[in-house]
């Protein structure tokens, strides 16, 4: 795979020793691949480009306020009724 494509906060898949590993990325250097694993317990914090078997990008930002992407939310959809 090619690691230029990666970047700090995606999500890659790696196979490493008969086992499949998924991290979000920390740092890419010398063309290897540094992941915190989803599963604390992989002993992997690390994969070369030839082990990277897959990789999602983080897309979006962040939602935070009343307001996404400069459109204000209708009363109604942010009111919650609840019949009792």
């Amino acid at each position: 795979m090619r690691v230029e494509t990666v970047t700090v906060g995606d999500i890659v898949k790696v196979a490493i020793g008969g086992r499949t590993i998924y991290g979000e990325v920390l740092e890419i250097r010398d063309r290897v691949v540094y992941f915190r694993p989803i599963s604390p317990a992989a002993g992997w914090r690390h994969a070369s480009a030839h082990q990277v078997i897959g990789h999602w990008r983080k897309a979006g930002g962040s939602r935070s306020g009343g307001e996404q992407d400069g459109v204000a939310q209708p009363p109604q959809q942010l009111a919650l009724h609840v019949n009792s």
